[in-house]
């Protein structure tokens, strides 16, 4: 039972996710943890696979549909998502083997994905909200590098940050933005994925490989739902929906903050 509403939740966030630019695993990541049936890096390991499948998928849709982004900026921003991932997953790694209680690190995780859902939603929301036209590559590499860190640290493959930041860094909106995030995510992804196996850390991992191999089918298939629908809804409807999947997101974590303290 655990498994298949496991599947489903990895779906509809992966369908969302490829809609706003979110990926998914801002998603999954708190509910797999709100449902206490593996550790945290067991959680980040899944939620990590489904993100990356999504993205995939999500990438070869808005190919096929001839989708126009600045490929320069999707190239740098990409470049130092690869680094990021890599910094994000050490980070992470280093965190858990620093804490006892692996609770610690899900507590950890989720304020922090709380402060950046609050503030999404505020920017996002905010009329004639401040900001920047950065073109410099070196800045482009460096967004694309912290994303990237913190993606992988969190263990949500994109998300609010994602989205918010590249509306701040490069004034894109939310649907534009989408497909620069669903890169960011592809990369950062791959590169936590090429460390676990060049590691070969994958041992932990092996009695989840039915969720994870259920999980990367309905990841992929989300993802093309889900780069469809934002072909196809505006831009006020997919503001709406990530304000309100937001909300939600928000109260999961406040749920897996107070569970942990208790």
């Amino acid at each position: 039972m655990t498994y298949i509403i496991s599947v489903i939740v990895i779906f509809f966030a992966c369908t969302v996710g490829a809609t706003v630019g979110l990926g998914g695993g801002v998603i999954i990541k708190p509910v797999l943890d709100s449902m206490s049936f593996c550790t945290v890096d067991i959680v980040n390991f899944i939620s990590s696979c489904a993100v990356f499948a999504m993205s995939i998928s999500s990438i070869i849709r808005h190919k096929i549909q001839k989708t126009k982004f600045d490929k320069k900026i999707a190239l740098l921003v990409s470049l130092g998502a690869v680094i990021g991932g890599y910094l994000g997953n050490r980070l992470f790694n280093l965190a858990v083997s620093s804490f006892s209680n692996s609770r610690t690190v899900v507590i950890i995780q989720a304020i922090l994905i709380m402060l950046f859902v609050g503030f999404a939603v505020f920017y996002i929301n905010k009329k004639n909200a401040k900001t920047f036209h950065v073109k410099n590559p070196v800045g482009v590499i460096m967004t694309g590098l912290a994303l990237g860190a913190l993606n992988s640290f969190l263990g949500i493959g994109g998300g609010p940050i994602n989205i918010t930041v590249l509306f701040l860094m490069f004034s894109l909106m939310v649907k534009e933005g989408a497909v620069y995030s669903i890169c960011v995510v592809f990369f950062c992804q791959l590169s936590n994925l090429i460390t676990l196996f060049a590691t070969n850390k994958f041992a932990p991992y092996k009695d989840y490989a039915l969720i994870v191999v259920l999980g990367l089918i309905a990841a992929v298939i989300g993802g093309l739902c889900g780069s469809t629908l934002n072909k196809k809804l505006s831009e006020k409807t997919v503001k709406v929906i990530f304000t309100c999947v937001m909300g939600l997101v928000f109260a999961i974590n406040v749920y897996n903050v107070v569970g942990g303290l208790i």
